[in-house]
């Protein structure tokens, strides 16, 4: 649903925006890629934002993410003295059971490998046991993901949607299903190099990655036709603007070749009676002539003011 969302404002929003700017600014080509860039930013920071609103076990329990075992046991007991519901009442009771969930995932290895990977939907995946089980149960939640963005992708570049940078376009999809594989069936954790306010689980660091390659994909769509146009202009150097030159020149040759022959051979009927064919000449002549007339500005206005003209002078 929110991949749904985020096109369709994709749709409209950059386009309705850059018809405010342009009230301000007239350079349609700058404002519209600032739009488009500024808007993709957004979005990601947008995506990002979500992740961070949500608390994920180790933020509940108040532990870091490389916790050990002991630790863990330890802040668990601080917190059930604090929140059981013999010590906090049925106020408590709510939260004692949410905090005691996340004690039981992360303090079997097999889960907490699976949930810093897939998220908290295995606490659902009942008929999972094995860490082989989470792998194969959540690589099948993840193929109708990646079947539905290749089909996707194909659609909209049989439409010309995707036109610019298609093949880059399926390179870079193919490119996160391999570091989606990487992230799901390493023991280490990508990306912890990056500067962020708030380190990402696994499985959140590919929500983020899904999200940036979705709106980049629609946002180079978009700048897509403006970038090539300049490309175009760049690529008319002399060299290739004389070369086209040439190609039409030798295109003009060849077809006035080819109307000579056939004037040739519409005269030749009349090639043994020059009379007639003086005749031919003659009207070909005039009619080149009163067809030339007729073309000339001055004339056409001429004309046109001595019939406007006339026809005022009717009587009605």
């Amino acid at each position: 649903m929110s991949a749904l969302l985020s096109f369709i404002g994709w749709s409209f929003l950059p386009s309705m925006v850059t018809g405010w700017v342009l009230t301000i600014c007239r350079d349609y080509k700058f404002v519209h890629i600032l739009v488009v860039c500024a808007y993709l930013l957004y979005t990601i920071y947008e995506a990002y934002y979500s992740l961070q609103r949500i608390t994920n076990f180790y933020e509940l329990l108040s532990v870091p993410i490389s916790v050990n075992e002991k630790a863990l046991r330890s802040r668990f007991r601080r917190l059930t003295v604090v929140f059981h519901p013999d010590k906090a009442g049925s106020d408590g009771a709510d939260y004692f059971v949410v905090l005691k969930q996340a004690y039981d995932v992360l303090s079997e290895s097999t889960k907490r490998v699976a949930y810093d990977r897939f998220g908290p939907e295995i606490m659902d995946w009942k008929n999972s046991a094995t860490l082989y089980d989470y792998m194969v149960h959540g690589g099948t939640q993840l193929l109708p993901w990646y079947a539905g963005g290749f089909l996707f992708l194909t659609i909209l570049t049989a439409l010309g949607k995707f036109e610019y940078g298609r093949y880059w376009r399926f390179f870079t999809f193919f490119a996160l299903l391999i570091v989606e594989i990487t992230v799901i069936t390493r023991p280490y954790t990508l990306f912890t190099w990056l500067p962020l306010p708030k380190t990402l689980l696994p499985f959140e660091q590919l929500i983020l990655a899904r999200k940036v390659v979705l709106t980049s994909f629609i946002a180079f769509s978009q700048l897509g036709p403006m970038l090539r146009t300049d490309h175009s202009r760049i690529a008319d150097s002399p060299d290739v603007l004389q070369n086209k030159l040439e190609i039409i020149f030798q295109a003009a040759g060849f077809t006035d070749n080819e109307a000579n022959k056939a004037l040739v051979q519409e005269y030749m009927p009349f090639d043994q009676d020059k009379n007639t064919l003086k005749y031919v000449e003659t009207k070909m002549g005039e009619w080149m002539l009163e067809q030339a007339v007729r073309n000339d500005p001055e004339v056409r206005d001429a004309i046109g003011k001595a019939i406007a003209r006339k026809r005022f002078d009717v009587p009605l």
